[in-house]
């Protein structure tokens, strides 16, 4: 199964941790302590993965790692545009042959669609005049997509790009 586009293996970012605080309502809302981009999720439903020490790559699956997810950012070295970075990842990435969803915006894309038995949603923010490319990502079973559909949606309303530029 293809989860992190492979984009993300070529990421060569500074240093960062995030801080963690829950929410009320049972999601864990967190900060990137190095480019400050903040997001939110369901504490029942995933687990920190360990991750590779990349710092700002945050990991996180299922119980049952059937389901990931994926908060990061780093510097567009490249100056790619949103819509040349959208244009690039299609073009030198896999599993982007079934988009069945792609909004955009000036300066933000979505790419979703299926990969296998999989559903996969990656929202693209740029900040810092550009130079900072933001991404959460999620894959989660086609069965399992009542469940997870609404997680989605609530993360993407609550993932915003950092002001550290």
């Amino acid at each position: 199964m293809h989860f992190l586009p492979r984009f993300l293996l070529l990421l060569v970012m500074a240093g960062a941790s995030s801080a963690v605080s829950a929410e009320p309502s049972g999601w864990v809302a967190a900060r990137d302590d190095g480019f400050g981009f903040t997001y939110a999720f369901p504490r029942e439903a995933f687990l920190p993965r360990e991750g590779d020490g990349r710092p700002s790559v945050h990991i996180y699956e299922s119980e049952d790692a059937r389901a990931k997810l994926l908060f990061t950012a780093f510097r567009n070295e490249e100056g790619r545009t949103p819509a040349a970075f959208k244009q690039w990842l299609i073009a030198n990435t896999e599993g982007y042959d079934e988009l069945t969803y792609r909004p955009r915006g000036r300066s933000w894309f979505v790419l979703s669609g299926y990969r296998d038995d999989n559903i996969y949603y990656e929202k693209v923010m740029f900040s810092c005049g550009g130079n900072v490319v933001n991404v959460f990502g999620m894959s989660y079973p086609v069965d399992e997509r009542s469940h997870y559909d609404p997680i989605v949606e609530r993360i993407e309303d609550q993932f915003r790009p950092g002001k550290a530029c």
